[in-house]
C-alpha cells in the first residue's frame, strides 16, 4: 500500500471510530432480514455486518468496518417533505427519473457534496416496481476530509412514500471491494403492499 493509501486508511479508521458507538449497533444474522413495519420494506443486510436505525427519520444503515468506510442503507420517506434540504414534497405519481434527480440534488445540498458527477443513470425494476439506479461520484466537504466517494442510489415510488437503497464507499480501496455484497443485499429488498394512510 502506498503512502497516500495508508493516510486515507488511517483517516477513515479515525472517522469510523468517531461514528456512533458500535455497542448500539446490532449484528446481522444470516436469514434474518430487517423488516421496517411502518413502510413494509425488508432487506437482508450482509451477515456479520452491523446495522442500526438512525435516530431521525426512517433510515437504517449497515456496515462491517464503520459507516465512514462503507455503508449500505435503506431510507423510507413519506411524500410530505421527502426532500427536506430542498423544502419539497414528492408525489405518488413522480416518475423514477424525476425522483432520481431530486434525490441527488438533495444529497448534494444536505451533505455538502462537491464535484458531483453522474457516472450512470438507468431505469430498473425495484421490488417489482418501476425505479431508477444512479451511480455518482463526489468529494466530501473539506471539513469531512475531502475524500472521493462513489455511491449507488437505487429507488422507487409508492402510494405511501419513496424508498431509497444506497451503497457508498471511498473510491480508494473500499468501493469495489463490497459492490458484489451490495448487489446481493439489493436483490433481497422487498416491499409489502400497504394502503396509503389518510
Amino acid at each position: 500500500m502506498n503512502r497516500a493509501a495508508t493516510r486515507i486508511v488511517a483517516l477513515l479508521t479515525g472517522l469510523a471510530l468517531a461514528a456512533p458507538a458500535m455497542a448500539a449497533w446490532k449484528e446481522v444474522a444470516d436469514g434474518t432480514p430487517f423488516v421496517h413495519k411502518n413502510s413494509g420494506y425488508s432487506i437482508q443486510y450482509p451477515a456479520g455486518w452491523r446495522w442500526i436505525k438512525l435516530p431521525f427519520g426512517d433510515e437504517t444503515i449497515a456496515s462491517r468496518d464503520g459507516p465512514s468506510i462503507h455503508a449500505i442503507s435503506v431510507d423510507y420517506r413519506k411524500h410530505r417533505k421527502a426532500f427536506r434540504a430542498l423544502n419539497q414534497d414528492s408525489t405518488p405519481d413522480m416518475a423514477p427519473q424525476e425522483l432520481a434527480q431530486k434525490i441527488i440534488a438533495e444529497a448534494t445540498q444536505a451533505r455538502q457534496l462537491q464535484n458531483v458527477e453522474i457516472l450512470s443513470d438507468e431505469p430498473v425494476v425495484v421490488a417489482g416496481r418501476p425505479g431508477f439506479r444512479v451511480l455518482f461520484s463526489y468529494r466530501t466537504a473539506v471539513d469531512a476530509g475531502s475524500l472521493r466517494y462513489r455511491e449507488f442510489v437505487v429507488g422507487t415510488n409508492s402510494p405511501q412514500g419513496i424508498f431509497i437503497i444506497s451503497y457508498r464507499a471511498p473510491v480508494l480501496q473500499y468501493f469495489d471491494r463490497d459492490v458484489e455484497t451490495f448487489e446481493k443485499a439489493l436483490a433481497t429488498f422487498t416491499i409489502a403492499d400497504k394502503a396509503p394512510k389518510r
